[in-house]
């Protein structure tokens, strides 16, 4: 199987494609010179031919006017048998179409409305044997109700044009052959070097970035745009580890005052009474710092997706569906909506567990928040030949389609929102989640509600 994918991609690939291209050219360009050669030849082999037999013709005619009928008979007798007898013909028959003279046995079976010019078969003497040849001739009347005919044997120069006829096709056809098979040999060898290629894009893709493409000896454009892509790597690869260092830098130094703040604050907050107005401060300060913490927290997530560096693995996405939906079951019941969930069991993709989980979860959080009571919000997971397909639904006030892409964007909140807590990163977690498994995100209505599909294909 893998063997006829690689022969059905080197027919399928642009070597092979332009070695056609180029073959048909060169035969079109053969079979217009040998047909402009074997017409030339033609026309001068038959050319010589009817000149020839014009002038024999044209010499009895005159000998007819001259000599006596007995005299003309042996004059035609004497000229057929000394001529090559793969040469001239003559047949002189009387009224009755009787044979009187000549080397033919008998008059050819000639169709009504041929011209001046015949062209017929005829049993003609070959040594001590005798052969069907071709036969070129004109025919004439006599006197008296005699007829002549006079013509050529042309069986030789048909065998010659048979023989040109048959060389334009074996140009034609090595012509093709050859630029068949060089097609399948530039394909075969440019497929297997854009495989090596392939292979390592895809590691690269998937975060390993360390990864650099194959370079061979030969001094060609795919080597020279190999070194420069490899060279292109290895300053993406600096700079994405020293964005990492940074941002883990930041989180480190960020996530350190914060600690310090929350503990801080938890400690007054324990020697304060119930109600007072300093405790209701320092819940505040807490609950933002919370916030903070949890913007952090997403903008680290989203930047780590959006390098592309991050590790794959297997992941059953039918078992993270369900157990996110599971997670998320108590949160719906409390507020009064009801989950419904249909999830396709055996569905596997190669990504980030733990990016996925969190994108879902985001999804299935802005579902919750938008949702009225006694509303519903839906997650369904889908599975057939064309891919796997997560759906949350929900019957909250939707996504006007203007404003769809602009969501996407990092702390981007419709007037809408802003009235439920939250840092505007959800969607932008989700859309950098959904690029770096190379999915699509499209937002749609639910009627009422939004709908929000991921969409991984196979």
């Amino acid at each position: 199987m893998d063997q006829e994918q690689g022969f059905l991609g080197v027919l399928t690939s642009s070597p092979f494609r332009i070695a056609i291209v180029y073959s048909i050219a060169f035969a079109l360009g053969t079979v217009a010179l040998l047909s402009g050669v074997y017409f030339a030849v033609s026309r001068v082999i038959d050319g010589s031919t009817d000149n020839l037999i014009e002038a024999e013709v044209q010499g009895l005619r005159e000998q007819y006017l001259v000599l006596s009928r007995s005299d003309f008979i042996d004059l035609v007798e004497q000229r057929s048998h000394t001529q090559d007898v793969r040469g001239a013909v003559y047949l002189m028959v009387d009224p009755r179409m009787r044979p009187v003279a000549g080397n033919l046995p008998a008059w050819p079976t000639i169709p009504p409305g041929e011209g001046k010019w015949i062209q017929f078969k005829a049993i003609v003497p070959y040594g001590d044997q005798t052969r069907v040849h071709e036969v070129r001739a004109q025919r004439f009347p006599l006197p008296g109700g005699y007829r002549m005919l006079v013509g050529h044997d042309v069986q030789e120069r048909q065998d010659v044009k048979n023989l040109m006829m048959r060389g334009l096709v074996a140009a034609v056809v090595s012509t093709m052959l050859i630029g068949i098979g060089g097609g399948i040999w530039m394909g075969r060898r440019i497929l297997a070097h854009a495989g090596a290629i392939s292979a390592v894009a895809t590691q690269i893709m998937r975060g390993d970035l360390s990864r650099r493409l194959p370079v061979r000896d030969a001094e060609d454009e795919l080597n020279t745009l190999a070194r420069e892509i490899n060279g292109m790597l290895d300053k993406i690869e600096q700079l994405t580890l020293g964005m990492r260092t940074v941002l883990d830098s930041a989180a480190h130094d960020l996530r350190t005052p914060l600690n310090r703040l929350q503990s801080t604050a938890e400690a007054a907050l324990a020697g304060l009474g119930k109600d007072s107005p300093e405790r209701r401060v320092l819940e505040r300060v807490t609950a933002e710092v919370d916030r903070m913490r949890s913007t952090l927290d997403a903008l680290l997530r989203i930047a780590l997706a959006e390098t592309g560096t991050v590790a794959r693995e297997a992941v059953d996405l039918s078992a993270l569906v369900a157990s996110i939906v599971e997670l998320y079951a108590p949160v719906t019941e409390e507020r009064g909506i009801e989950l419904r969930s249909e999830v396709a069991a055996g569905v596997h993709i190669q990504g980030s567990r733990q990016l996925l989980a969190q994108a879902l979860a985001n999804l299935l959080d802005n579902a919750i928040k938008f949702t009225p009571a006694g509303g519903h919000v839906r997650v369904f997971l889908r599975n057939d030949a064309t891919g796997s397909e997560i759906t949350v639904e929900d019957d909250g006030p939707g996504i006007p389609a203007d404003k769809r892409e602009l969501v996407l964007g990092r702390r981007v909140r419709l007037d809408e929102a802003r009235k439920v807590p939250g840092s505007g990163l959800g969607l932008s977690l989700v859309a950098a989640v959904t690029k770096l498994h190379g999915a699509r995100l499209v937002l749609a209505d639910a009627d009422p509600g939004l709908r929000v599909s991921l969409k991984f294909a196979v």
